[in-house]
């Protein structure tokens, strides 16, 4: 597994990276629920400690970057745009309420050309920023969606770009082939790879059963490592990252497993507190696998 992970660290440090996205700002305010108010449907809560800022979406995807390859660029809002604020449980973090702030209506227009860069990653998180994005082909793309944008920032609406992977969770899946899948098959992971995707690589990622990559020939599958979990923010992004990288290497046969292993590590602090880096990643192998 070691040798794994260095080959990988050995074949991408070359890389100049280019991160196109909207950031997205996550506030944690510490709570401690104190019961229901007596005269009204309404939990109670006492404020505990100052709040937590930190980094996620588009910069966060960068962050996980930075200590792997050559050069990471960033082009993204500023940092008051997009904010998600959470009331967390003092104890177990567990989130109580949040509280979504967005400011996007004067997103400007942004022109990339992709072969400036070795490997360019567009992380379109449904809040406007990627709206007037005019790209090339041959990019790779995560289009999620979220409680904001439900059902309308479904990956198809890039299907006219050629793109070198794309990265999309069990339910975005269900929405871009209309039907809901449960217990996917690799009929189903090909369904979805032929369905307006327009990509040369395609991840799923699937919760608690782990990730499958298709290139539209093979179905590969990878299970979840075990880990202690402390919070699953951010894994999505964490595992696209990676998974951008093992994209582009041709001759990498498990283009799971990187991915996969660094959004378990991902889970093991709360959201974007820290982010992945050579050392954490051997160490979280070596403990859990």
């Amino acid at each position: 597994m070691e040798k794994e992970i260095k080959d990988f660290i050995e074949n991408v440090k070359h890389l100049s990276v280019l991160v196109v996205g909207e950031t997205i700002i996550d506030e944690f305010i510490e709570v401690s629920y104190e019961g229901q108010s007596m005269k009204s449907f309404c939990p109670v809560f006492k404020l505990e400690n100052e709040k937590t800022i930190q980094q996620g979406g588009a910069q966060a995807i960068a962050n996980h970057l930075y200590d792997f390859v050559k050069q990471v660029e960033v082009i993204t809002n500023t940092n008051n745009e997009i904010v998600k604020t959470r009331y967390v449980d003092v104890g177990d973090k567990k989130k109580h309420v949040e509280i979504n702030k967005f400011d996007t209506k004067n997103f400007k227009e942004i022109n990339i050309d992709t072969n400036n860069y070795d490997v360019v990653i567009v992380a379109d998180f449904g809040h406007g920023f990627c709206d007037n994005l005019n790209i090339n082909n041959g990019f790779h793309l995560m289009c999620q969606t979220n409680s904001n944008n439900f059902g309308f920032n479904r990956i198809s609406k890039w299907k006219d770009k050629k793109k070198k992977s794309a990265c999309i969770d069990l339910r975005e899946a269900s929405l871009q082939i209309n039907r809901k899948i449960q217990n996917h098959t690799d009929k189903d992971i090909l369904e979805i790879f032929n369905y307006e995707l327009n990509c040369e690589n395609l991840f799923v990622t699937t919760g608690k059963s782990g990730a499958t990559y298709t290139n539209g020939k093979k179905v590969d599958t990878q299970s979840s490592f075990k880990t202690q979990i402390i919070d699953t923010i951010g894994a999505g992004d964490t595992f696209f990252a990676f998974a951008c990288l093992t994209a582009e290497l041709k001759n990498l046969e498990n283009k799971l497993l990187i991915p996969s292993l660094a959004a378990s590590l991902s889970t093991t602090w709360l959201c974007n507190e820290k982010s992945v880096t050579k050392q954490l990643l051997i160490e979280h192998a070596n403990k859990y696998i």
